[in-house]
């Protein structure tokens, strides 16, 4: 059966660009990490132009080869014809999902987001369970603060999977003592792996968070996770202006430092890199404040990876990766966990829950012989612990 597209004389004209190339197959982390043509960017927008132009159809085989993708938009850094194939991709997952052919298990992860307002499927009254004692206490009794200029948002992952990031992020807020309140147990996923699986639900299910947003009467959300991030502050604009500043925990913290709010105190003597978060880096361009963090905590002896800034390798977590293929994501997690074990690193720092949690994976899949004593922290953890 054939369908119907979306794609426009524009949308044309870059596919055929990008189907006569194939500069960016040497950046791809997916076809580094299979050596399938397919799964490289141009593999995917070659297949593309062959059901555009009647040859195929699409089918739940090409559905394998869309979703393997990380979304790490390494294909349009420096690709020399200015195509954003990544979004042509995305496109192509939006009829995929329509009609039927994505993976059906990310359809378990569709009805958990909007049934249940988390990836995981768990009750909403678990997201505070992870608050220091106090906090959590208040969240309870729902003895928050109504509304705040800050509105600090957690995310799914941190909440839920990670025992450490939202602690060490409340701890450094709390020492600048900035007033914030958050939506505690009426917090939901931030919609992001409806966006990258091209769910049309998506749209609704952002209007009602930002519904939340504005009875807060915040002026200014924070997050400590990438993907919220990347969702807010470039995927929410297009549906309306939600008025609200939106930055990252580490614009956060650097503005904290550069005001003399945050003073680090303690000696993190280690030897630190730093990896950059696609949805950060290459989408948003923050390259500098992670940097200028870790530059300002005594004792720490920075090193750069040789793939950094927007160059980065991806950790294979990106893009639905997880959901839709653990082990390639794992695979493509151990290649970035070697990079720093290449520069001697004993702290592999990132600021995407997702990143790290992927990279501890990648780093248990090395065998033995070859693992070196390296850990894998967030920046907010840290940051903390130079307070």
């Amino acid at each position: 059966m054939k369908t119907g597209n979306s794609f426009s004389e524009d949308n044309m004209e870059r596919i055929l660009k990008c189907s006569e190339c194939g500069f960016c197959q040497a950046v791809c982390p997916v076809f580094s990490a299979t050596l399938r043509p397919a799964y490289n960017t141009r593999g995917k927008i070659m297949l593309l132009k062959e059901v555009l132009d009647g040859n195929i159809e699409w089918s739940e085989k090409i559905g394998e080869t869309f979703y393997a993708c990380t979304g790490c938009q390494a294909c349009i850094n420096g690709c020399p014809s200015n195509v954003r194939a990544n979004e042509l991709v995305q496109a192509a997952r939006k009829i995929l999902f329509r009609d039927g052919f994505a993976p059906r298990h990310l359809l378990g992860v569709r009805d958990s987001v909007c049934y249940r307002g988390n990836v995981f499927g768990s009750e909403g009254k678990e997201r505070v369970e992870i608050y220091p004692p106090a906090l959590r206490e208040k969240a309870r009794k729902g003895l928050l603060k109504e509304r705040a200029e800050t509105l600090l948002f957690m995310g799914c992952l941190p909440s839920y999977m990670d025992m450490k990031i939202v602690p060490a992020f409340l701890k450094v807020m709390d020492a600048a003592k900035v007033m914030y309140t958050t939506l505690s147990t009426e917090e939901t996923c931030c919609g992001f792996p409806l966006y990258l699986m091209g769910s049309e639900e998506f749209n609704s299910h952002a209007e009602k968070l930002v519904e939340r947003f504005q009875k807060t009467g915040c002026r200014e959300l924070v997050t400590p996770c990438a993907g919220c991030y990347k969702t807010f502050k470039t995927l929410y604009p297009d549906l309306e202006d939600m008025g609200i500043r939106v930055l990252h925990s580490v614009q956060y913290m650097d503005e904290l430092i550069r005001e003399g709010r945050i003073r680090f105190t303690g000696e993190v003597p280690k030897r630190i890199t730093y990896h950059d978060p696609c949805d950060l880096g290459r989408a948003c361009k923050i390259l500098e404040e992670p940097r200028n963090i870790l530059r300002s905590i005594p004792g720490v002896d920075y090193v750069e990876m040789a793939k950094n800034r927007l160059e980065a390798r991806c950790c294979g977590g990106g893009g639905g990766m997880q959901a839709y293929n653990p082990d390639l994501a794992i695979k493509m997690a151990a290649e970035r966990v070697r990079d720093a074990f290449a520069v001697d690193a004993e702290i592999l720092v990132s600021t995407c829950p997702a990143c790290k949690d992927n990279l501890r994976k990648g780093m248990k899949k090395i065998p033995k012989a070859e693992r070196r004593k390296l850990k894998i922290m967030d920046m907010g953890e840290v940051a903390s612990s130079a307070l």
